[in-house]
């Protein structure tokens, strides 16, 4: 063997938390990755009769000496180590060296998107370092809940789980993968276009990486009937992510254009079969995941409007969450002006509420008086988009269960953060906006609250808020005589506040 570069011990340390080939792969001097490489081939054709487990700590100088988030904290592999380095002699290297071009292995993107099945047993544990059970146990699980299809509509034990915490109002209760403290498993291609890196992306596209899920026609009411299994699924169908998606969320408008107009990727592709739940169309994924007021993802908001086939109304997978409604919860009439989208076109969501209800519920639960029996029983829904806030301090199901208090474990006063000046106003111009669009103020959500119900309930709201709705056709008599699920009306829960 003749290298242009001697490798030092360090260079072949496998002892490392990190494999010897993800740090070559992020080392600026292209030699050392090459002579890593020539010695992992020579090396390789002495032990090549041997199962890869058998040949010790060689397999960590391997092009695809992935590591996986569920162990190690991190999903990286030698090819997502370059793009993120901007290396582009090294991904030339490793890709012509036999690197896969999915960048990350289809067992890794399968246990990864396992956290997102819906209809998981909330006692298996998906938040800690460790491997979950295999994908298909999973799904058995849901289907015996009655969730045989993933994206079939809401059950009737889903939408009565809800009433034991306060979940969002976008997606499922237990947020998937919020407690998973690791980094996002991604495919190569979309660590590119994350970074964008196009010259890489191309080359990782030339290499032949999957990316068939990405530029398919989904029809807007897709079901996934049957889910792909291991070995039947492919690494873009697994992904909780796309390309595209990651470039919106980098605010990278080159990257989005090359993708939709050059790549021919989907404007409207949702991650259905790996994140149901959280499957948002790029144009939703904008305004609920980013931030729409960022000039850069403004301009990848336009870039996705001019598309000729984008679906301006496509609603997320089973919550049938309009893009609007994501706006309306920002209470911004300026970003809801900008859109231009007529407000009557957004409709209920598959919980039946409207721009309205969207409009007055409470942000978090901390924006409610959390000791008032009335206001617990009735209220089960938040407004926010923060996929950091955490409904309960457990997870579930361990926050069902009562923990008595102790020295160690005293019991702590309920957070309460009512609205802040700015807030109100913010608020009261959003209702006024949705107020002159006619939106219904009698519609009834699944809970039976109106939007009436909702700002009754909210810490400092203002009074202003409750006359503007109250003033609308019809908005006395759903004041006084709406009755919720619990049997109560707005002004029941009205003058039962504490504040």
């Amino acid at each position: 063997m003749s290298f242009s570069y001697e490798l030092t011990p360090d260079d072949l340390d496998t002892a490392t938390e990190i494999p010897p080939a993800i740090r070559a792969a992020q080392n600026p001097n292209p030699a050392v990755l090459l002579a890593l490489l020539d010695f992992y081939g020579y090396e390789l054709s002495q032990v090549a009769h041997l199962a890869p487990r058998d040949r010790g700590g060689l397999e960590r100088c391997s092009p695809n000496a992935n590591i996986t988030g569920a162990i190690d904290c991190v999903y990286e592999s030698p090819l997502t180590a370059a793009i993120r380095a901007n290396l582009p002699d090294n991904v030339r290297a490793l890709l012509a060296a036999g690197a896969d071009p999915a960048g990350i292995k289809l067992s890794y993107l399968s246990d990864y998107s396992v956290r997102f099945i819906r209809g998981r047993d909330a006692k298996t544990d998906t938040s800690s370092f460790a491997m979950c059970p295999p994908r298909e146990s999973i799904l058995a699980v849901a289907a015996a809940k009655g969730i045989r299809h993933q994206t079939q509509p809401l059950t009737t034990s889903e939408l009565n789980e809800r009433h034991s915490g306060f979940p969002r109002f976008w997606t499922e209760p237990n947020l998937p993968g919020q407690r998973f403290r690791s980094t996002k498993a991604l495919t190569a291609l979309e660590v590119a276009a994350a970074c964008g890196q196009e010259q890489m992306f191309d080359m990782i596209r030339d290499a032949g990486a999957d990316e068939s899920a990405w530029t398919e026609i989904q029809p807007s009411n897709e079901i996934v009937e049957d889910e792909p299994s291991i070995q039947e699924a492919n690494s873009s169908s697994l992904s909780t992510s796309s390309p595209v998606h990651e470039a919106i969320t980098a605010g990278n408008r080159a990257m989005l254009h090359k993708l939709l107009h050059q790549c021919h990727y989907s404007p409207n592709y949702r991650p259905l079969a790996a994140a149901p739940t959280l499957s948002l169309p790029p144009l939703s994924h904008a305004l609920a995941c980013c931030d729409p007021d960022d000039p850069k993802i403004r301009e990848c908001i336009i870039e996705l409007r001019d598309h000729p086939d984008l679906d301006h109304h496509l609603r997320s997978a089973i919550f049938e969450v309009h893009p609007l409604h994501f706006a309306v919860a920002r209470h911004s009439p300026a970003l809801l002006s900008w859109l231009a989208l007529p407000l009557s076109s957004a409709g209920s969501t598959a919980l039946g509420q409207t721009l309205l209800h969207i409009a007055s519920l409470p942000l978090t639960s901390e924006s409610i008086d959390q000791n008032n029996p009335d206001v617990v029983r009735s209220i089960h829904c938040a407004r926010t988009l923060d996929r950091a806030w955490l409904p309960h301090a457990r997870p579930s199901p361990l926050h069902l269960q009562p923990t008595p208090p102790s020295w160690l474990n005293p019991v702590r006063p309920r957070a309460r953060t009512p609205l802040t000046p700015t807030e109100q106003e913010a608020q009261l111009d959003t209702l006024r906006a949705l107020v002159d669009a006619g939106i219904d103020v009698r519609a009834q959500d699944v809970d039976g609250n109106t939007a009436l119900h909702y700002l009754a309930v909210t810490l400092n709201i203002d009074p202003r808020a409750m006359q503007l709705l109250r003033e609308m056709d019809a908005g006395e008599e759903v004041y006084h005589h709406v009755l919720n699920r619990e049997g109560l009306s707005s002004r029941a829960l009205w003058e039962s506040r504490s504040l």
